[in-house]
């Protein structure tokens, strides 16, 4: 939370953390960059630059995240007085802008920017900029300090810490060309790639129905692991996409999600895989959170699935859902009574298209529980999983409340 009149937040900050300043008119922009950068220092706030000035002639901050596009005084007047204040001059400041254009960022560097955030923010980016501005600032406070035989030194450093500053922007470069090609690969998926496969899948389904008593029994089955893999295709492809594109941070605004009602459609859903196997299933009392219902329904769907689905031959599941919370969060449990995962399978249970048991003996794309992993970390939280070979396995998740 940010208080109004001082512009801090009400949470007590960890000592010795650096001081930033982060000045944005919107709101919501504000909490974004909160949400990226607080591991990173103590946190200060304001949403107009006469506001900013006085928070930082109170106290300099080490680091400031400027918002260029401010109403009454903009981001450069805010810069040019930073810049013209012997106190504030060497701090280093960061500007957040949804402009592009060359001559812009040049403007910029000219009065003083140290560098730019282009929005929508990448949070990877960000931090990455945020602590190589930081350790400039840091080296350059300590350069300050040093008698002047040590200063030659330093001033070297400062020379390699800004070449690394510079690849850290090739490489940022690169990382975003990339993303473009994901987002690329996410629109042909969703579409191009989909249509003809439903036609294959679809056509198949057709010669089933209509001429399967006059074909013989070999080309029936050859037919039935066409139309499989076909379906097994289109689960992998609606997985691809949907990871590229939390990968990417395509989520809506955060509401009020309540979890009761939510499990309850997720079983629904599941209801005939319920039946098939003969399940247990036990839902415990679930908070409100904050979040997004269509991921967090994705989320738990991936969870219950794999209870179901990992169970040694002859064993009924049982499936237990509870959930604790404590400091403004909820820890929600998927505790399950399947084979369990080896301690080897532990290190890899994440990531994409891993598998641990061969394709024949259990079916699945091998992203779904990276895209559980993703999305609760999308919502500031995380996954975590206690397992004993054999005796089952505990999907621990923990998200914030509303």
């Amino acid at each position: 939370m940010i208080s109004p009149t001082t512009g801090l937040e009400t949470a007590a900050a960890p000592p010795l953390l650096p001081d930033i300043l982060i000045v944005d008119d919107d709101p919501g922009m504000v909490q974004a960059l909160a949400r990226v950068i607080r591991p990173l220092g103590r946190l200060r706030f304001a949403t107009q630059g006469l506001d900013a000035l006085r928070l930082m002639a109170e106290s300099p901050p080490d680091l400031v995240l400027l918002d260029a596009q401010m109403p009454g005084m903009s981001g450069f007047e805010v810069l040019e007085a930073i810049k013209g204040d012997p106190m504030l001059a060497d701090i280093p400041v960061i500007f957040v802008t949804s402009h592009a254009e060359a001559s812009f960022e040049q403007t910029g560097l000219e009065k003083g920017a140290a560098d730019f955030i282009a929005k929508p923010i990448r949070p990877a980016i960000v931090q990455a900029r945020v602590r190589t501005q930081l350790r400039l600032k840091q080296a350059n406070d300590a350069l300050k300090q040093v008698a002047a035989t040590d200063r030659l030194n330093l001033a070297e450093a400062l020379v390699e810490l800004r070449e690394s500053h510079a690849q850290l922007l090739k490489t940022a470069e690169e990382l975003q060309l990339a993303n473009e090609g994901l987002l690329q690969f996410v629109r042909i998926s969703s579409h191009d790639l989909r249509e003809p496969l439903n036609t294959v899948v679809q056509f198949i389904g057709l010669v089933e129905e209509d001429h399967s008593a006059d074909l013989p029994p070999d080309t029936r089955h050859y037919l039935k692991l066409v139309r499989n893999a076909g379906e097994r295709m289109r689960t992998l492809l609606d997985d691809v996409v949907r990871y590229a594109r939390l990968q990417h941070g395509e989520t809506e605004p955060r509401t009020p999600v309540a979890l009761a009602p939510l499990m309850t459609e997720v079983c629904d859903a599941l209801a005939a895989q319920l039946d098939a196997t003969g399940a247990q299933l036990h839902i415990g009392e679930l908070p409100v959170v904050t979040g997004h219902a269509s991921l967090l329904s994705q989320l738990f769907q991936n969870l219950v699935t794999n209870a179901l689905k990992f169970m040694p031959p002859g064993r009924a599941p049982r499936i237990e859902i509870t959930a604790e919370t404590h400091a403004g969060m909820t820890m929600v449990s998927v505790k399950d009574n399947g084979i369990g995962i080896s301690p080897e399978g532990m290190d890899k249970l994440f990531q994409p298209f891993a598998r641990l048991n061969l394709r024949r003996e259990f079916e699945g794309s091998g992203l779904g529980l990276a895209i559980s992993r993703q999305i609760a970390e999308t919502h500031g939280g995380t996954i975590t999983v206690r397992s004993q070979p054999d005796e089952g396995s505990a999907f621990d998740v923990r998200l914030p409340l509303a």
